[in-house]
Formats: structure tokens, sequence, C-alpha cells
């Protein structure tokens, strides 16, 4: 079948190295039109196949998907990868009526990774209780026979600034790439619960334990507390000649 390429659309070569592979989750985001809302939505979906510079994805569903989507309409794919949270623009190029139906995507700009922090790190200490956030589409599927919870998870704080933390885990838990988690720890007295997504995992000196970076959600409740933490330890760095 042929595929249509909307018209003025300004295509770039793709890098199919940093794309996501079959049947990974990603984020798709839509700016819809002021007659339903005019807000910007996230959705998860995941990857059908890709092909000739194309990018597929199996269509989510959505409030007014059926009188907003058609070629032509612009949208973001998200995804977590070994360098970190990317992010490329693409345009619908089809929409296919397949057993799944499906959205066929054209990039319309490069691969943007966002390897570094928005916000100041500094280390830190202290243990993390890490719970599974209900709804992640990468959850494994629960048997509605036999429902098993994914386990808590118990953590070390290694850094941590306004905007996520790194943290670290034992081997083998479900904290993986693109996990939605929620972090409950003590800092300075007060207890901080906030969710977030794990966009980095590294391999740790401790041959059973990983590192993995976790950027908080929008809104983050705790910011001022953070930020305020994060300061005051960069002054006692200064002051102890640690920069």
């Amino acid at each position: 079948m042929a595929r249509r390429t909307p018209a003025g659309a300004e295509l770039t070569r793709s890098a199919p190295a940093h794309w996501p592979g079959l049947n990974d989750r990603v984020w798709v985001e839509v700016q819809m039109p002021d007659s339903f809302g005019g807000e910007t939505i996230r959705i998860p979906t995941r990857i059908e196949d890709a092909h000739d510079g194309t990018l597929v994805v199996a269509a989510p569903s959505f409030r007014g998907d059926l009188h907003v989507v058609a070629p032509g309409l612009p949208v973001a794919v998200s995804w977590a990868g070994q360098r970190g949270q990317s992010r490329q623009d693409f345009l619908i190029a089809e929409v296919v009526r397949r057993r799944v139906p499906a959205w066929d995507l054209v990039p319309c700009s490069d691969v943007v990774v966002e390897q570094r922090r928005r916000y100041a790190r500094v280390p830190a200490s202290g243990s993390v209780h890490l719970t599974p956030v209900p709804g992640d589409p990468l959850a494994a599927e629960v048997d509605p026979q036999d429902p098993v919870e994914e386990p808590a998870v118990s953590a070390r704080l290694v850094d941590l600034s306004e905007g996520g933390s790194a943290l670290s885990v034992p081997a083998g838990t479900w904290l993986r790439l693109g996990r939605l988690a929620r972090l409950s720890f003590d800092l300075e007295g007060f207890p901080v619960h906030q969710e977030g997504q794990v966009v980095r995992s590294l391999t740790s000196l401790e041959a059973d334990r990983l590192e993995v970076v976790v950027a908080f959600a929008e809104p983050v409740a705790a910011a001022d507390r953070l930020r305020r933490y994060v300061m005051q330890t960069q002054i006692r760095q200064r002051r102890g000649g640690d920069r």
C-alpha cells in the first residue's frame, strides 16, 4: 500500500537506531483543537512497525479521536532509552484501519535526547520506598483469576534534585526503563511522596544492584523543599571545599 505524505511536510532523515523497537511502549502527545478543550493529551501506546523512515504505532483511543485524527496531524512521540528520555515530532501520514488500527508517522524533527538534568543535583542518602503506579502501561498484565501485585522496592538515594533522583536499586525488580513509580522518602524530617518515570538505567559498581534515574512528574508537590535542600547542600559543599 502506498503511503501518503501530507502536503507541506518537511521530512528529515530518520535515525532508526535511536527509535524504540517492535512492541516497545511509547507515549504519544496530541494537541487537541479548541472545540475539544485545547489541551495537550498524552496517551500510552506501542510500536507496531518501523520501515522506510516511517514509524507505525497502534492507534490510541481517546475522546474525540475519530474527529481529530487525520493525515497531517502533528504528534510527538516520547520514549525511554539507554541514552535518556527521547522525543521526536512526527506528522500522521496515514491512518490505517487494520485488525489493529495504526498510525503511520513520518518524522519532521530530529530525535532529542534529554541526557542532562534541567536542575542542579546534589549527593543524597537515605532509604526510598518505591511502589508501582496504577495504570502504568508498562506494567505486566495481571491475571484476573490470580492477581499478583508487583512488590514494593526498597532503594537508596544517590543524588537528588528538584526534578528527579538517582537511586540504587536491587537488580531484577520491576523497575526498568519507562516504568512509572511512586517514591516515598524522608527529606530532613519531612515526608516526600512523588510519582515519576524511570528514564535511565545504569550498571552499578555493586554486582547485585542497578542505578536508575527517576524524572519526577509535574507538578512536584515538594519542589520548594527540594530546591531549598539542594541550595543548602551546595552551600555546605562550598564551605567544605567540595566543589
